[in-house]
């Protein structure tokens, strides 16, 4: 007789897979993230993990995966939405501020 391999129930073990993903996620794709959350606040304009592929180029798995480990490094926040979590707003924090890129300095003509 061969044991068979335990059953999985519907959701178990996702959240393990997303932090095993966000792991690979490297510190550039978290600051391409942090950048276009912070640009999106400023402006006034709600950004969600729906738009963060969009903004990134990064699969939504990688996008969501990235915001929350930002989420539990506590530099976003992350409004979540519990019938839709792709659709949670995002915030940037204040502790992220520190770790945005310097915008770039214009150059001069002369």
């Amino acid at each position: 007789m061969t044991p068979e391999k335990p059953r999985r129930r519907a959701g178990d073990g996702l959240e393990s897979e997303y932090s095993d993903l966000a792991d690979k996620v490297g510190d550039d794709t978290r600051d391409r993230i942090l950048l276009e959350v912070w640009h999106a606040n400023r402006k006034g304009t709600p950004i969600t993990v729906w738009d963060l592929p969009q903004a990134t180029g990064l699969p939504l798995q990688a996008a969501f995966a990235a915001a929350r480990k930002l989420e539990s490094d506590r530099l976003i926040a992350i409004g979540d939405s519990p019938s839709d979590p792709f659709g949670a707003t995002l915030r940037i924090r204040k502790e992220a501020l520190p770790r945005l890129p310097a915008p770039p300095r214009p150059r001069s003509v002369i």
